[in-house]
């Protein structure tokens, strides 16, 4: 038993909990540096970008179909920066933990610990990064809408106006969408599988309701530009209500920190003379 001199309480490492953490430490950092050596040798690591975008794209895939992720909008999420941000972490808060517990019970808890705690992170980021490809398809798809009526009216195509529409929007989540839209007709993949896969990627009543319109136009042939005009006013309609909405909910928000945060400072500020002066007067 190998006791630390400094160690008032008499915590102490056994050589087994040495040789626990160590030797298979040692195995893997030899191996490591020896799959590392030989890796940059062959060039394998001129593709490691790809391979770890593949890897986690499909892990991502592969947990989603399982009901791990029930977030909406997850399937629009890029999942390489949540990933790296959640290992990162891992690598982070295992190290810390062993040396603060130097024990094999102690190096097992602090990877459970970290794995909890990565997988936190990891939904964290997941949850965000869907938030806000869905709020940005709710706030381009009123122009997407109004850009792809004027396109048809000048009498262009639908797959021709839906192509100069993903290209002139501003690139984000719904320039992306489109884009895949005009590229499965390329693909071999018919356009109302297409459809299909982006209404389930993206749950949003406004975005199912143009991909209808664009489904009805091309197997019926009915005019879309009317039927767009209109989902698009809507849209910025209702856009300017929830604004109305939001600014009038304002006010109640700012009262809270107002009356309990910053009158009283305002108050103290004015009255600590006038006090002082009491105190000053009454207890010498």
């Amino acid at each position: 038993m190998v006791r630390h001199p400094k160690d008032p309480g008499g915590a102490s490492v056994t050589a087994l909990d040495l040789s626990l953490i160590g030797i298979p430490a040692l195995l893997g950092i030899s191996l490591l540096a020896l799959s590392a050596f030989r890796a940059h040798a062959a060039g394998y690591f001129r593709g490691v970008p790809d391979r770890y975008r593949t890897f986690h794209e499909r892990l991502t895939g592969r947990m989603i179909r399982r009901g791990l992720f029930r977030i909406p909008g997850i399937r629009l999420v890029d999942p390489v920066r949540p990933w790296a941000v959640s290992e990162i972490l891992f690598l982070l808060v295992v190290p810390v933990g062993i040396t603060a517990s130097p024990t094999f019970a102690g190096a097992v808890q602090s990877v459970c610990i970290a794995t909890l705690l990565c997988m936190g992170v990891l939904w964290i980021r997941f949850r965000g990064a869907a938030r806000d490809a869905i709020r940005s398809v709710r706030r381009d798809l009123p122009v997407a809408c109004f850009l792809l009526s004027l396109l048809l009216e000048s009498g262009m195509g639908a797959s021709s106006a839906l192509q100069e529409t993903a290209g002139s929007i501003p690139r984000g989540t719904l320039s992306r969408e489109l884009g895949e839209l005009v590229r499965a007709r390329s693909l071999g993949i018919s356009r109302g599988e297409a459809i299909s896969r982006s209404r389930e990627k993206l749950p949003l009543e406004e975005y199912h309701l143009f991909l209808n319109y664009v489904s009805q136009g091309e197997r019926l042939g009915i005019g879309l530009s009317r039927s767009l005009r209109e989902l698009s006013s809507k849209m910025l309609e209702s856009m300017g209500h929830k604004a109305e909405t939001v600014a009038q909910q304002a006010a109640v928000k700012m009262l809270f920190p107002l009356v309990f945060l910053i009158f009283p400072a305002v108050f103290l500020l004015i009255l600590s003379p006038v006090l002082l002066g009491l105190r000053e007067m009454l207890w010498g």
